[in-house]
């Protein structure tokens, strides 16, 4: 009896936190016109300027934290780019400027700059991969480098940043850069099918990271990487796309709601 009520259960349960949503949502909105209207816009102007200021701060320790990190590596030799790189370079219409190669034993792969986007590869990534898995990988990030998704990426963080009290914010943050990395491995694998780039994610799957990486949180690149979404895109696999889950909809209704309340009073 009570497993033929699960169901029943589940659906009321589930209508019941969505019209709390609902409700809380209407009455926000409510809340944020009349305190806009009330004619004292001291709070509200005291408010934006504080987020304004964590969203702007995040950025700048996110820019210096980079530009130190993508220092420190850059004082290494630049080498030549390979012949097969070059060809492939020519083929996809890919100037030589927007591409350098540093001497460095781990394998990196990664797209970086804000204004004017270059791919970066290490000689340890060119000897580590096939020419087949290396166009995989330019193309992955020269996919990047067109559409500026380290300028991207980095405003995004530093909206989360602003906004670090909503888990609706950080949830969407996090969402929008997997669907970056989707989007940058659907275009390679349109062009070279899906074995070289799984090929290639393979490949840094089994290395062990050394003493240099690029992989320290706050430093806003657009890198190769391999995750769990990526790897069951690649195979094929039907898994429900992530989503913004409820529980964060309902806790970011709730804190604005509490926001709302206290300025008021």
């Amino acid at each position: 009896m009570i497993e033929a009520n699960r169901p029943i259960y589940k659906v009321s349960t589930g209508a019941l936190l969505i019209a709390i949503v609902c409700i809380g949502a209407v009455s926000l909105c409510g809340w944020l016109v009349a305190w806009c209207l009330n004619g004292a816009h001291f709070k509200q102007i005291f408010l934006v300027m504080i987020l304004l200021s964590i969203g702007l701060l995040a950025m700048l320790r996110q820019i210096w934290r980079t530009r130190r990190c993508i220092g420190d590596l850059l004082r290494s030799v630049q080498a030549d780019l390979p012949a097969h790189l070059q060809n492939q370079m020519t083929q996809h219409g890919i100037a030589p400027s927007s591409v350098v190669l540093v001497q460095s034993a781990e394998p990196l792969a990664f797209c970086h700059g804000f204004l004017e986007p270059k791919i970066y590869f290490s000689t340890g990534l060119v000897d580590l991969l096939s020419p087949a898995q290396l166009q995989a990988v330019l193309l992955h990030e020269d996919y990047h480098r067109q559409r500026f998704d380290p300028l991207r990426i980095l405003v995004v963080r530093a909206i989360s940043a602003a906004l670090f009290f909503l888990p609706f914010v950080r949830d969407w943050r996090r969402l929008f850069e997997i669907k970056l990395e989707l989007d940058a491995d659907h275009y390679a694998v349109h062009q070279t099918g899906k074995a070289a780039l799984a090929g290639a994610l393979h490949q840094l799957l089994n290395y062990t990271p050394g003493a240099l990486s690029i992989s320290e949180a706050g430093i806003i690149t657009a890198r190769l990487s391999a995750n769990t979404a990526r790897i069951a895109a690649l195979l094929g696999e039907r898994s429900k796309p992530e989503q913004i889950s409820l529980k964060s909809v309902i806790s970011s209704t709730a804190i604005l709601w509490v926001i709302c309340f206290i300025l008021m009073m």
